[in-house]
């Protein structure tokens, strides 16, 4: 989650006005913390006569920990993400926020709990056209390394995730799942 290595993950509103993406927390120069871990935070930036500009920063990050690969809901009331911040179940879990006035505010960070977050690294949420979430996660039998796992929303909540299989999976580190 924040290696540093990590992915850049966007994500864009259905009439393409405004952008989620993830970046670091050190703009100026390449820096680390006392760990040696670069920090990732997530940001909204605006499309304003064809140029993306009103970058701000979500108002739940944090230096203190990670913040990244957002994805929305399909009705672009809620964002997940991936986050290593405190309460975590594991190294990184999955969380989601609610989108208030227009993308201007946000509610306060949730938790998706242990029906979807494991001891491991859970990351990489993208919500297909259903509600169904998808992510990847090294803290459940699998193939090998990151796996993704399928959870359906079913009256309101997720179920317990199933492992999507080969080919999709593999041996090594599957991630960023989308469709």
């Amino acid at each position: 989650l924040s290696n540093g290595r990590s992915k850049k993950i966007v994500i864009f509103t259905k009439d393409g006005k405004y952008m989620y993406f993830t970046r670091s927390n050190y703009l100026k120069k390449k820096g680390k913390d006392q760990q040696g871990t670069t920090k990732l935070k997530l940001y909204r930036a605006e499309l304003v006569k064809d140029k993306w500009t009103n970058i701000v920063e979500l108002p739940f990050n944090n230096d203190s920990y990670s913040v990244a690969h957002p994805a929305l809901s399909k009705d672009e009331k809620l964002l997940f993400f991936a986050s290593d911040m405190p309460g975590t179940i594991g190294s990184s879990d999955i969380f989601k926020v609610e989108i208030n006035d227009g993308h201007s505010s946000y509610g306060s960070p949730v938790n998706l709990g242990k029906t979807i977050n494991t001891e491991g690294k859970d990351t990489f949420p993208f919500v297909d056209e259903d509600g169904n979430l998808y992510f990847s996660t090294d803290g459940r039998p699998g193939l090998g390394g990151l796996d993704i796992y399928k959870s359906n929303i079913e009256n309101g909540e997720f179920t317990d995730p199933i492992n999507i299989g080969k080919p999709i999976n593999g041996k090594y580190d599957d991630f960023a799942f989308f469709m």
